[in-house]
């Protein structure tokens, strides 16, 4: 089982974990907030929340525990986490999760900052570059995959601000850094593939071996498929505020706020 633990030390390792549980509560708190704005109780609103941490802890020990038998550390194109774990992820949010009534009421109850403003967990992101610096990734995917995050991060809090203003320049700004962090998804994963059938690259700079370890392969199991998710949703959320709004800018019907 060791031979499937990260070879990185044993403080990042702790501190990657208890970074990424916080990252789920941090996701997690918005759709607590959506449900009191839409007048359900306070009890129900904590069990909103406390069911979309419950749901993610139990995704992961599911990958853990297959990534701790060795059954993603395997050369294959899609890697076998993809399959394993970010499709079935992917099908569960858009497929199901997405549709739901209770989705749908808490989403016109959501503010459009506080979607925009969970982006800040992926400051994460620069867990790929600690890794680049172990020599466990590759230069190419540990650089666009951190600084892609920690950029998208970054951008989203002035961008929830201008929100939060009512600037007239708001919705560009919200449209050009959704389709950006979007974008950075799907280049990573690109490079991913590219790295992993390059020998050369791999030999040189590492491989992505460390990509279906515990505890860094929830990366590829939960990322792709839960920013992808929560990037359509500001998306819809756009729409829907396009519906119900005549005035410039983003200005809501009830004033936006920080809600986490």
């Amino acid at each position: 089982m060791a031979n499937y633990i990260s070879g990185m030390p044993l403080w990042a390792i702790v501190l990657f974990i208890a970074s990424f549980l916080y990252s789920i509560a941090f996701i997690a708190n918005p759709a607590k907030q959506a449900a009191l704005n839409a007048g359900m109780s306070p009890r129900k609103s904590k069990n909103i929340q406390i069911g979309i941490f419950v749901f993610y802890i139990l995704y992961l020990a599911y990958i853990s525990f297959f990534s701790l038998k060795g059954e993603f550390d395997v050369n294959s194109i899609p890697p076998k986490v993809t399959i394993w774990g970010a499709v079935p992820l992917m099908i569960i949010l858009f497929g199901f999760i997405g549709n739901t009534g209770l989705f749908k009421k808490l989403l016109r109850s959501v503010t459009l900052e506080s979607l925009i403003f969970i982006h800040v967990f992926r400051v994460l992101g620069v867990f790929f570059i600690i890794l680049y610096f172990y020599h466990f990734l590759p230069t190419e995917f540990a650089w666009s995959a951190g600084m892609g995050d920690i950029i998208t991060a970054l951008l989203a809090i002035p961008v929830a601000k201008l929100v939060s203003t009512g600037s007239p320049w708001s919705r560009t700004a919200v449209v050009a850094w959704n389709i950006f962090g979007m974008l950075d998804i799907v280049t990573l994963l690109v490079i991913a593939v590219i790295d992993a059938q390059n020998p050369i690259v791999a030999a040189a700079n590492g491989n992505l071996r460390e990509m279906t370890v515990f505890p860094f392969v929830w990366f590829p199991a939960f990322a792709p498929a839960t920013i992808l998710f929560l990037h359509t949703v500001i998306f819809r959320k756009l729409y829907q505020l396009k519906n119900t709004q005549n005035v410039g800018g983003l200005t809501t019907q009830d004033k936006p706020r920080y809600i986490l």
